[in-house]
């Protein structure tokens, strides 16, 4: 990743459009990382909802096995 004059003056620019946006919407920064911290939650409940905590429970017991059984066949096979 390169950062030239070039990209440091683009960088500059986008982050003034964006600040004057955000200002002429009247939003905060709380407000933007509020609402992105909030759409997360929703789809975190989403997901546990759907079950995902019993897959991620259930990986916490195959996925050592796999990889104790991946390093038994690797010492086997030399």
């Amino acid at each position: 990743m390169r950062f030239d004059a070039g990209t440091i003056i683009k960088l500059v620019i986008y982050s003034f459009l964006v600040g004057a946006l955000l200002y002429w919407l009247e939003w905060s920064p709380g407000d933007v990382y509020g609402w992105a911290a909030g759409r997360v939650a929703d789809v975190w409940a989403w997901l546990v909802g759907s079950g995902l905590q019993y897959i991620l429970l259930g990986a916490t017991i195959v996925v050592p096995v796999y990889f104790l059984m991946q390093l038994k066949n690797r010492r086997r096979d030399r």
